[in-house]
């Protein structure tokens, strides 16, 4: 059941990053088509670009973040030995 509740509170994180993602790139995408010169549109490409590379970089971190999580749960709830293995 905890593993369940983690597993949607993970997928939803995923959800919002990406969301963010993609409110990112139209952003930029508005702002460029409002720009006036050629100068205000590499700008506002350049402010997308930098949103997104955040946003991409928070979503990295999340399932870093959730794979350490994971790692962590799976050896204490193994004791930290592979079962069927003897050395």
């Amino acid at each position: 059941m905890e593993h369940a509740k983690e597993k949607m509170k993970d997928g939803a994180s995923a959800a919002k990053a990406k969301s963010t993602i993609t409110k990112a790139k139209v952003a930029e995408k508005a702002e460029a088509a409002t720009a006036r010169s050629h100068d205000e549109r590499e700008l506002a490409h350049e402010r997308g670009a930098a949103k997104v590379a955040a946003a991409e970089a928070q979503l990295h971190q999340d399932k870093a973040a959730h794979r350490e999580d994971a790692m962590s749960h799976h050896i204490h709830k193994h004791g930290g030995h592979k079962h069927g293995h003897s050395h």
